[in-house]
């Protein structure tokens, strides 16, 4: 899902994400990123540092597929409320993005901008239902700063299945792109988690509309 939570890996332990992920837009055009490399480490029990480097596929409509190294983005977490399980937790999760590669930038594979994303992340719970929310700003440099804003719902749906649903909403400029999200995260052993989503993106008509958005793969826990 694209909003984000207080939760932490804990002292000294990994949480690695590794999947594919993509959109395509009403032009026709496939934004595709295989793999997408996510790799967080708990420094501590409250803090989080990040590391998420993708290899991108870009494809305009009538064109063939051009790859290369994808914007990354760096960040630190810091949950500053713990409440448990149970009660109320929040967090900050300053993320830095950028793209790494003048080639790709140079083929459109990377966006040239770069971004400054300051959230803060709430976690509760409403009797069997789970609750987080994100609000931030994302400075954009050059470009349109935007104001971002995103909740989940989430419920078990079976045996160590929890099925989740998001709305998210980026606003600039009298502009906004609203994304809904329908994801599962299915626990298949002490150390592996699937996690998959698919949505859309409704907004004023135009070009760069995302009408499709997928994501598929796997959380390595150690």
């Amino acid at each position: 899902m694209v909003t984000d939570d207080p939760d932490t890996p804990g002292d000294g332990k990994w949480e690695i994400n590794l999947a594919a992920l993509g959109a395509r837009t009403r032009s026709g055009r496939w934004e595709v990123s295989a793999p997408d490399a996510d790799i967080n480490y708990g420094w501590g029990d409250r803090v989080q540092l990040k590391l998420d480097v993708p290899w991108s596929f870009v494809r305009e409509s009538g064109e063939g597929w051009r790859s290369g190294l994808g914007a990354a983005n760096v960040g630190v977490k810091w949950r500053f409320l713990d409440g448990g399980e149970d009660g109320l937790s929040m967090s900050t999760y300053p993320q830095y993005l950028s793209a790494w590669s003048k080639s790709s930038k140079d083929r459109g594979i990377a966006a040239s901008d770069r971004e400054f994303f300051l959230p803060v992340e709430i976690a509760t719970k409403a009797g069997e239902f789970g609750l987080d929310g994100e609000v931030g700003r994302n400075f954009v440099r050059p470009g349109r700063d935007q104001w971002v804003v995103g909740a989940i719902v989430a419920h078990a749906c079976g045996a160590d299945r929890e099925c989740l649903f998001e709305v998210h909403e980026a606003y600039a400029c009298h502009e906004s792109r609203t994304l809904m999200n329908v994801g599962m995260h299915w626990k298949l052993s002490e150390s592996l988690v699937l996690l998959a989503s698919a949505g859309h993106e409704f907004s004023p008509r135009g070009d760069e509309q995302q009408g499709f958005v997928f994501y598929l793969g796997f959380q390595l826990l150690r």
